[in-house]
């Protein structure tokens, strides 16, 4: 082994002049650090370290290495974004909320009835919660009260069943809070997020692929998925009855489509209208720039623009018509 000296040392730093003294002082100052390995040295220091670091104090080392905000750090555990809730689901690292936090944090959770469709008890075996504890009680279980918050969550914010999403329900992929779909007996309907969720209570999280809601043939089911009641339903049942009567079927209709109340009742009511008055303008000009411009063939056109833009109508209705 070659011991450094202060000329040896001088001879591994390139561009050294051998015969210029050297102090001490000097021969410690921190400079570029070059491999050793370019210099032919067999079992030289690890790359990006000269031999001269063997003999520099730390504090000259340390300032060669980048500033802690540049170092990699330790991985940070982040939390599932899969989306669709597991039976081993937790409160991901650094979530320390107890039961009642959750709870509080969670309003489809919070405001989640007790019909006996429902079925809390099963819920409750699914999801690992206690059900003999209120929710909120310090001894439930945390983990239990999360995935369960987190099945609730997700039937919130499923699309209607056709893929589609339901803008009036779900927002920025949050629900509205509200777990839908259960009647006055306290019944859920298939199709609904109530009819979802008591499907979960019995079949458990393998019935949970897909997010979006069931079909269903329930005609008391509206295609965002909540119930219409018996005037609602008395009206689009009509409406479907009296497709060839294009402004009274798009009235009925959109009352059978609307949120109800007497409110929804008239906003549903105007979007039928309108829809009637759309469809008979695009006939008329449809008649007038296809040469038809008599009155006979403006009546004919305003009648298959309107019936082409008729909701109940017969699909293959409404594509013929929309061909005049």
């Amino acid at each position: 082994m070659i011991k450094p000296t202060a000329f040896s040392s001088s001879m591994l730093r390139p561009n050294a002049a051998p015969s210029a003294p050297i102090t001490p002082k000097q021969q410690l100052s921190a400079g570029p650090v070059q491999d050793t390995r370019t210099l032919g040295l067999r079992g030289g220091p690890a790359q990006g370290f000269s031999m001269m670091d063997s003999f520099e104090p730390a504090a000259i080392i340390n300032r060669r290495q980048p500033p802690p905000e540049l170092q990699p750090s330790a991985p940070v555990e982040q939390a599932s974004s899969s989306g669709v809730p597991s039976a081993s689901d937790k409160r991901p690292a650094g979530d320390t909320r107890s039961a009642a936090q959750i709870v509080d944090d969670t309003p489809v959770l919070k405001s989640l009835g007790r019909q006996k469709d429902i079925k809390f008890n099963e819920l409750c075996k699914q999801t690992g919660v206690d059900p003999k504890l209120d929710l909120k009680d310090p001894k439930q279980n945390a983990d239990g009260v999360y995935r369960l918050a987190k099945v609730l969550e997700f039937i919130d914010s499923a699309k209607a069943s056709t893929g589609g999403d339901r803008s009036n329900k779900v927002q920025d992929g949050q629900g509205d809070g509200n777990i839908e779909g259960i009647t006055k007996d306290g019944d859920a309907r298939h199709g609904t997020e109530a009819g979802m969720l008591k499907d979960f209570a019995e079949k458990g999280y393998s019935f949970l692929g897909e997010h979006q809601l069931p079909t269903t043939k329930d005609t008391h089911v509206k295609a965002d998925g909540s119930n219409k009641d018996n005037f609602q339903w008395a009206a689009g049942e009509a409406g479907k009855a009296l497709w060839f009567i294009p402004g009274v079927s798009n009235v009925l209709t959109g009352i059978g489509n609307s949120e109800g109340g007497f409110k929804g009742v008239l906003e549903g009511a105007a979007t039928g209208y309108v829809n009637t008055l759309k469809g008979v303008a695009e006939g008329v000009i449809g008649s007038i720039t296809t040469g038809r411009a008599n009155p006979a063939g403006m009546l004919f056109g305003a009648y298959m623009g309107a019936l082409g833009n008729t909701e109940a109508a017969p699909q293959p209705v409404k594509d013929i018509a929309n061909l005049f």
